[in-house]
Parts: structure tokens; sequence; C-alpha cells
């Protein structure tokens, strides 16, 4: 398989052209080639595809693109991992991954050979852009290089592209200049000197600015029939006292094609420019790669090796070879020598002499008009016409694999990606894709495996050690990385610093004030971020901040140092506790869609601060911390809410009958969903109590047992609001009281009780709560061979806004109408994303839902043995799965008996769902 974005996107299998879709759909399958190998999120996809406004089904758009690209590329082209895609092809199996390649070997004419037109020509992928004008930056790069080289060797034959390329781009001077060059050297003084003019012209009627002094040197030069002209070699005069300092290979820049997009954009508007970012994120490399794009005389002074803000003139003026002037500074000198001339100054790691770097900059952009500054820091330099540009880890599944991947390979010949990918991944992760840190891990695959080095990540900054010995000494080590900046913080930075380490994840402006008590905090927090040691972000509830992982292990030693943890602990805790009852209060009314988004985002925090708990034997923090959001285990799927159900039991007294009691509820979800029953049975033992109510209603929750259910859910529900937990007693009444009547079939009691919860729930919330009350009602009336009410209640309850990950109840029933209106594919489709649905939340108990409309859709197309293997395993499903088999599928499993099919092989509830996904998919 080979894959062409160069003009256009094409693919060809076995030799041949094969149809790759409408224009988004070419468009996913250039998102994913030109990360070949690596897995695109599928969030990242839809940005990349739609930009800021993509529809609402986005998502599942996405997958019908990929479902036909695999029909066209091969079953195995397009590889699902996790929540992304990966197309599983060798990056050198992609034009563009080739050119890139090719280019930094040095093999520019290779490299040109492979361009065959503009990238994703025709496509409208606006987001793609900035890669777009990477490639086109970095093709221009090399076509100017291989025509100066020919400029040199046979000018004849370069005459003619140079003066195609001058009219498709004519704001580029070094194009002009070579132009003007090869006109002269064949005799045409003339031409050469019309070149000039033309080339002005575009420069002052487009941007208002005059040619620089490359073209005015070269003009002059031409008007006096300089020898320089003539040429002795290939270099193309003139390029004033040098064309810069710049490494000859940079190596391969990984992940940063739309960066440097977005760098080239803002030199060419503003006068200095500044990467800033953490240290080890990849700012210099950024850098020297925009400057070599550039195409201008670009000059590198490193700043790292000096001390005092007062020494920034004298390393710039060394690196131009500047001497300082009778009656000028050398600031002014610097000025001076570079006013007339066209270039680009680097100023790198300016963060220890910021003064000085920032008064320098000012000075050049200031009285320099065709020079421009880069400078590298991890703060802002401050002045007026800075443009600043965020450097950004990389993401970890994508670029970030890849680096370490790269950097692999170069010290274990052996080592192998493919078998690594998802521990590779991990590792990329957990080291935040900041590209040093992966480079650092990626050098210790000399000794360790990728599963070893996972395992050790708990502490990067110990691990992470040594390095190339050409990289400067404060990059030798994480650690010393991360040292340089903490020690050109001031104490009171230093100290919230410290702080902030309690934090395992995102938090806001007040999360930070209560840590950090007595601290005035919010000007500190300012230059914490200024000084790229903490992260400013937006989230759904405003500006949040957190810690690189590696920034925040060496702030916690720091605190460690002083004594601080335990205290700065009590205060994290505290905080925790509050959020969680704040959310609670979201949960259980109108606002549930905005406490379940609080919860996700706190959910690291809680994590945390929940593992201090059990650590240190305190039961009563661990259940405060857990107790208000409880319920999301049933709700939401929250599994980790059992993990920690089982820790809380762990450590409480076996005479504190309540908590035992509340915990073993909580505990069993993890069991429904592995099907562990005997485990939950051991746990119940282990702890006793198995005569409780609530432990009852439980375990008929656990076996299915609708009868048992009915009977014990009502002496649970008058338990659990004795103890104050209304919230579990309202889930209760639903999934207990009310599923259970509907489940033995007392359809009558049902339509009894269900309406007052249904107008409970309309007035005070929570949605999540109606939305199933309702459905209740709409099965009921469903059971009864209503259909028009069931319709009815389900179109309500589909009606009702729940929160991110609630398991829809109303998917079934419109796939049933589209199925009963004639859509059948239109009903496949529907059944099918909810399976997949199910799937992808682990909501594997109530697939006996998806497994009727299958078992009905099937019989009905005549695939009775699709159906009766799906009638088998929907007959093991407790009293819900007795009752659908008298009522729902009767017709079903009589066209089924009659044919005498034999279904096979016994499916638990996932296995079920997986065999409806495949063959739902097969009939589309």
């Amino acid at each position: 398989m080979r894959i062409g974005l160069f003009g256009g996107v094409t693919a060809t299998v076995g030799g041949e052209t094969v149809d790759v879709g409408p224009a988004k759909c070419q468009t996913v399958l250039a998102v994913l080639a030109l990360s070949a190998g690596s897995v695109v999120p599928v969030p990242r996809l839809v940005e990349l595809v739609w930009g800021d406004d993509p529809p609402r089904t986005a998502e599942k758009t996405v997958q019908s693109y990929v479902v036909r690209l695999r029909k066209a590329l091969g079953p195995d082209s397009i590889v699902r991992t996790g929540a992304g895609y990966r197309l599983a092809v060798a990056a050198d199996a992609v034009d563009v991954a080739r050119f890139r390649r090719r280019l930094d070997v040095g093999d520019v004419q290779a490299a040109l050979a492979e361009w065959t037109g503009t990238p994703l020509a025709g496509l409208d992928a606006h987001a793609l852009t900035p890669m777009v004008d990477g490639l086109v930056e970095q093709w221009l790069g090399a076509v100017e290089a291989d025509l100066e080289r020919r400029v040199g060797t046979d000018v004849q034959a370069a005459v003619g592209p140079l003066t195609e390329l001058t009219a498709c781009h004519p704001l580029r001077e070094g194009l002009w200049a070579l132009l003007m060059t090869a006109l002269y050297r064949v005799g045409r003084q003339a031409d050469a000197l019309a070149a000039y003019q033309k080339a002005r012209r575009h420069l002052v009627e487009e941007l208002g600015i005059e040619p620089g002094p490359r073209l005015r040197d070269l003009e002059s030069l031409i008007l006096g029939h300089d020898e320089r002209l003539r040429g002795s070699g290939h270099r193309v005069l003139p390029l004033g006292d040098g064309a810069g300092n710049l490494p000859v290979r940079l190596g391969r820049l990984i992940g940063r094609d739309e960066d440097l997009g977005v760098v080239a954009g803002v030199l060419a508007e503003s006068p200095v420019v500044t990467l800033v970012g953490p240290g080890g994120i990849g700012k210099t490399r950024l850098a020297l790669a925009a400057a070599q794009m550039s195409g201008a005389a670009a000059w590198l002074v490193e700043l790292a090796d000096i001390a005092s803000p007062g020494d920034v003139p004298r390393v710039v003026a060394d690196t131009l070879e500047v001497e300082e002037s009778s009656g000028r500074t050398l600031t002014q000198s610097i000025v001076v020598a570079l006013r007339s001339r066209a270039a680009l100054l680097v100023l790198d790691n300016c963060e220890h002499v910021i003064d000085g770097a920032a008064e320098l900059a000012h000075a050049v952009a200031e009285r320099c008009p065709s020079v421009r500054v880069l400078a590298t820091s991890r703060e802002p330099l401050g002045i007026g016409g800075e443009q600043l540009v965020e450097v950004a880890p990389l993401d970890p599944a994508g670029p970030g694999a890849e680096l370490f991947n790269e950097r692999a390979r170069a010290v274990s010949l052996t080592f192998d990606p493919q078998a690594h990918r998802d521990d590779v991944e991990e590792i990329c992760r957990r080291l935040d894709g900041v590209p040093l840190a992966i480079e650092l891990a990626a050098a210790r695959t000399r000794s360790l495996a990728p599963p070893d080095l996972v395992a050790r990540l708990g502490a990067p900054l110990r691990l992470l050690t040594g390095g190339r010995r050409t990289s400067a000494e404060r990059h030798r080590t994480l650690r010393a990385t991360i040292d340089w900046s903490y020690d050109l913080l001031t104490r009171p930075q230093q100290v919230l610093f410290q702080r902030l380490s309690i934090f395992a994840g995102p938090f806001d402006l007040a999360a930070a004030g209560s840590v950090a008590a007595g601290a005035d905090i919010d000007d500190l927090l300012g230059d914490l971020v200024d000084k790229s040691m903490l992260v400013a972000e937006s989230g759904p509830f405003g500006r949040r901040f957190r810690l690189l992982e590696s920034i925040r292990e060496l702030a916690a030693e720091h605190l460690a140092e002083e004594g601080q943890t335990g205290l700065i602990a009590e205060r994290h805790a505290r905080w925790c506790r509050d959020s969680v009852a704040d959310i609670h209060r979201l949960l259980v009314g109108p606002a549930e869609i905005e406490g379940v988004a609080r919860l996700g985002q706190l959910w690291p925090n809680l994590r945390a601060a929940f593992d201090r708990a059990c650590a240190a034997g305190d039961r009563e923090a661990a259940d405060a911390l857990v107790r208000p959001v409880a319920a999301e285990v049933n709700l939401r799927k929250q599994s980790e809410i059992s993990d920690w159900a089982e820790r809380i039991l762990a450590i409480t007294p076996a005479d504190d009958e309540e908590q035992i009691v509340y915990w073993l509820a909580w505990a069993a979800y993890r069991a429904m969903q592995s099907g562990d029953h005997d485990g939950y049975e051991r746990l119940v033992r282990r702890h006793g109590r198995p005569d409780h109510p609530l432990i009852r209603y439980t375990r008929a929750y656990l076996y299915e047992d609708g009868e048992a259910q009915r009977e014990s859910a009502a002496e649970a529900v008058a338990w659990l609001r004795r103890i104050g937990e209304d919230h579990a007693a309202a889930l209760t009444e639903i999934a207990g009281v009310a599923s259970g009547l509907l489940s033995v079939g007392r359809f009558e009691e049902l339509d009894g009780f269900v309406p007052a919860l249904v107008d409970r729930y309309r007035v005070q919330g929570p949605p999540t709560f109606l939305c199933l009350s309702l459905a209740m009602l709409g099965y009921s009336a469903l059971l009864q061979g209503d259909a028009d009410r069931a319709d009815r209640f389900f179109d309500e309850s589909a009606s009702v806004a729940v929160p991110h990950r609630t398991v829809s109840v109303g998917k079934p029933m419109e796939a049933r109408s589209a199925f009963r209106r004639g859509d059948r594919p239109g009903a496949f489709r529907i059944l099918r994303s909810y399976v997949e649905e199910l799937l992808e939340t682990d909501y594997t108990d109530v697939a006996r839902i998806a497994a009727v409309e299958f078992v009905n859709m099937m019989a009905a197309i005549g695939r009775l043995r699709d159906a009766a293997r799906v009638l088998d395993y929907l007959a093991t499903t407790g009293d819900f799965g007795a009752l659908a088999l008298r009522t729902l599928v009767a017709d079903a499993a009589g066209q089924i008996a009659a044919g005498v099919v034999q279904p096979g092989q016994k499916f638990d509830a996932r296995q079920a769902l997986e065999y409806m996904r495949d063959v739902l998919a097969a009939l589309r």
C-alpha cells in the first residue's frame, strides 16, 4: 500500500489506484497518513477534519469513514487502538514521510523528486493549513538550495525554473536574488536589473516595504559589473557578511510541523518572536528548524553559559564578529552592524539573563528593520512588539512515541517499536510528552526494556539521567533541566511552587489558594506561568493550572525537604472534601451535567487524596471523599469506586455495621461488570452482614433475580433514607423497585409507582433519574402491547439532556422504530452505534436491551442462526430475559424453534455485544 498526499490524496494497493472516498474521507486518511504507524485520538481527528465547529455526529462520521477506507485499503489497514485509530503502514509508504526523511539526510534532489504538487490539493481542511504551509516552506527551501547549486554549475538551465518560481512566489527575495544572478551570468544584465525592479514593485505594492539589503547590494554589484558575480563555486553572492552560523545538520524534527508553520507566520509579522515553555520541551530545536526554514542569514547566539544580563551584548557581538566602535556602546555597535542587513538573530536560553536579552532585542527590533529576533526562554522578554509562541508537549500517542522509537533504535538495533507500542505510549504519557524526558527514557532501552521502564517511572527524575555527550550540561539529566529553572525563582515563588506539587491534576485559582494559605497567590501564579513552571489552560469552568509530572516531582521533593508535606496534604484533602460535597449537591439536582463534568476534572486529585487517606488508615477521611459520589459507579460506570469501596472495607472496624454494609453494596458493581459473583460472595462472607436488607437487594441485583429484587428493594430504600443517603435511596427506587416490578411483569404496580418519580424528577432533577423513569414507563407500555404510548415515553426520555457517559436507554427503541418504517440500514446503524457505546463504556449489564432488538431484526430478515445465538444469551439474563422471551421476542423465538436452529457457543454479555456489533457491521 502506498499513500500519496502531494497533489491531492491518493492510494494504491498492489499497484492499483483505489477510491478513497469524498473530501472528508480523504482528510481522515491524510491525517492518519501524516502520523503513519502512530495512534491519532478520535477527538484530534475530529478537530483536524472539521476545525472548531464539528457536527454533533462527528465521531460517528469518522467511524463510518474508517469503515469505507478499510474496504478500499484492506481490513487491517486501519487499526482501532483505545480511543484512536492508527494507519498500519510503514512511514515510508507515505510520500510526505519520504520527502521529509530525504531532506533530513541532506538528499535534496531525492526529496524534490517526491514532490508532485501542493499537499492535500483540493481539500478544504483549514486545520491542516499550518502543516501544508510548513511543507511548502520546506519545499521552497529545498528548491532554493537546489537552484543555487544549478546557478553555480548549469546556470542556463536554472533561468527557466527561477522565472516560473518568482512569478508564483513573488515575495521571496531569495528566489529573486538567484534569478538576478543567473540572468547576469548568462549575459542578460538588463533583464537582471528588470528582475530587481519587478521584485521591488511586488514588495512595495503588496507589503509596503523596500527590498532588503541582499537585493539592494546585488543590484549595485550588477551595475558595477563586480567580478564576484561571476562565481567560483556554487555560492550565490552577495550574502552580506555571511550566511549565518546554524548547524549544518539538525536531525529530524518530529511532531512540530504545525509549530513551524505558526513560527514562520509570526516571524513574517513581528520583529521579535519568543518561544516559551518549560525546560526540555524542545524550544531550541524548534527555533533552529524555523531559522533554517526561513531562508535568511541566521545567527545562533547561545546565552546559557553566561551569568549576568550585562554579558548579553558581548556574546552577541562575539557571535557576529562585531567590534565596539569609538563613542558607541556594544549594543549600539551591534545595531549599526545589523542596520543594513537582512538577518535572523536567534537568542537561545534567555530566562536567566532576561533583562539583558530583552534590552538587546528591543534595540535591534527598533532600529534594524530587516532583522528579526527569535528568542527561546522559559518566560517572555516583556517588550513591545513581542509575539509569544507557546511550545507544547508532544502528543504521547503520536509524535511522542515516534520520537521515542527513533531514539531507541539509535541505541539498540534490536528494539522493536511494534512489539512495545502500548508500553512506549504509556512511557510518553507519564512523561507528559516532554521531548527531553522522552529522549532520555529512550536512551535507557540499551539496558531496560520498555515494560521495565514503565515499572520504574514512578520517579522519573531519578530514572532519567545521562543523555548525549554533546548536550548542554543542563540537558544531561531531567533533574538538571528543572533545577535550572527552580533556581531562578524568588523565594515566594519557590514556596508556592512547592505547595502546588500536592495537586495530582488540574486546579483553579481557589484551589491554589486553599493549599497556599497566607500567600498572595494571584501574582505568584502568573509569575510561575510566565516562567513555564506552571501550565495555564482553558477548562470547562474557566482558567485552570497544572504541573507537568516531572516538574511536580521536583517540587514535591523540595516540599518534603522543608517538612511541609503533611500540612499541605491536609489542606489538599480538606479542599477535596469540600469540592466533592459541592459536586454532590450538583449531582442530585437539575445541574447534574455540571456536577459530572466537575467530578471528571477533580478525579485525579480525588484519587490522590483518597490514596493518602487509605495509606494513613484514616477511614473517616476516605469515606468522606468518596461517599458523596458513590452512586456514579452505577450511573456512569466509574468502576474505580468499587475498588475504593473494598479499600475502605479493609480499614473499617468489624463492629461498624453501617459503613460495612454501605460499602459492600457499592463494591458489588465491579463483580457485576466482571461476572465474578463468587468473588463478591467471598467479600460479603469476609465482612459479614449477608442478611442485611441492602445486601439482600444487592445480591438480587447482581444475580438479576427480579422477584427477590422487588421484595428486598423497599426495605433497602428505607434503610438508606434512615442513614441520610437519599440519593442512593432514590437510585435504588428506580434500579430496584421499578426495575424489579418490570422484570416480573407487575405492570399495574409499576404504572402506579413510577409517575410520581417522573413528576418529582421533572422539578427537582437529576435528569438521569427522569430519563430512566420515563424509560421504565416506556418498557412497561411496550410489554403490555401499547406501542404508541411506549413511543411517547421513549421520545420524552430521549429528549432529556443527560451527562456524558450516561448510557442511552432510548437508542434501541429508535432502532426499532426505524426498522418498522422500513429503514433497515438506518436501524442497523443505530443499533450498532448503541452496541459500540455499551462496549466502549463497559455498560455490558444492559446488553439484554440491545439483544431484544437484534433478535427481532435478524429473525425478520431471515438470519435465524444469528438471532438464535443472541436469543440463547438473552435466556440467561434472569427474570427480564424470561419475560422478554414470553413477550418481546416470542415470534422470533417461534421462528427459530420451527427452523430447528442450533445456537452454538454460549455468550456472556460482552461476547454477545461483540457478536452483535460484527454482524451489524457486515450488514452495513
